[in-house]
């Protein structure tokens, strides 16, 4: 299964070639993310992108329309299915702004007859537009995790500290399987990563590469406001010197 085809210069598939070692009949180690470029332009409310009234100037414009999202989405749980077929892998929804995510892929997963477990931790990094650089971590229960296949499903993956502190915490308490990272976006910001000494989380199954922006909606926020967007949209200056305030 190959990602969609995308029309416009907004986005671009990026799929292995031959070069890679990738053939027709094998999927890749890594499901290449569509790549929204950094000259993108962006769409408002007048193409069809509706937001709260109370949003009004908060927002630059849409990055990734909801269609784009529930496509990619889709091909997210196909190839998902086929790594995991005949199995019952446990889904971790990174919360909360993994929620809406979760819940549009595990949809497809179950019309695709795919079997699963779930949970839901929180891991907090974030205050405002900054990494805070430490991550808390709540409501995991790593029993459940033993000898199991898991899947941490998160919405986006750009400074690396989350996963660089989830994922080990997962292997030492859990004692699972494995452990693979389903993403919807993923930030291209791989020189500050490595300028703050976190090194790179790369997800096995993500949805779109992004560029460095700060980006809220479909359930990613800025102190807990936008979640309550159907798209993925640029926030404004305003947006950020409201603080997340309407």
């Amino acid at each position: 299964t190959q990602p969609p085809q995308r029309q416009g210069p907004m986005m671009q598939s990026a799929v292995p070639n031959e070069n890679d070692g990738d053939h027709a009949n094998r999927l890749p180690s890594r499901l290449h993310p569509v790549v929204v470029s950094d000259g993108a332009q962006l769409s408002g409310a007048e193409n069809g992108h509706p937001y709260p009234l109370e949003y009004e100037g908060h927002l630059s414009g849409v990055l990734i329309d909801h269609q784009d999202i529930v496509a990619r989405t889709q091909v997210l749980a196909e190839i998902i299915h086929e790594d995991y077929k005949d199995e019952r892998p446990v889904f971790l929804c990174v919360l909360k702004g993994a929620s809406m995510f979760f819940h549009t892929l595990i949809a497809d997963l179950l019309n695709l007859r795919q079997g699963f477990c779930y949970q839901f931790v929180r891991a907090q990094s974030y205050e405002g537009t900054e990494s805070t650089g430490s991550v808390t971590l709540t409501g995991l229960d790593f029993s459940l995790l033993t000898d199991r296949r898991v899947v941490i499903v998160e919405d986006i993956v750009e400074t690396g500290v989350t996963l660089s502190k989830l994922i080990p915490a997962i292997k030492e308490g859990g004692k699972p399987r494995d452990v693979e990272v389903c993403t919807l976006l993923e930030k291209r910001i791989d020189k500050e990563r490595a300028h703050g000494g976190v090194a790179a989380v790369k997800a096995k199954y993500c949805g779109f590469s992004i560029p460095n922006q700060f980006v809220i909606g479909f359930g990613l926020d800025y102190n807990e406001m936008y979640r309550d967007l159907r798209d993925v949209w640029v926030i404004s200056d305003k947006g950020i010197e409201a603080g997340g305030k309407v």
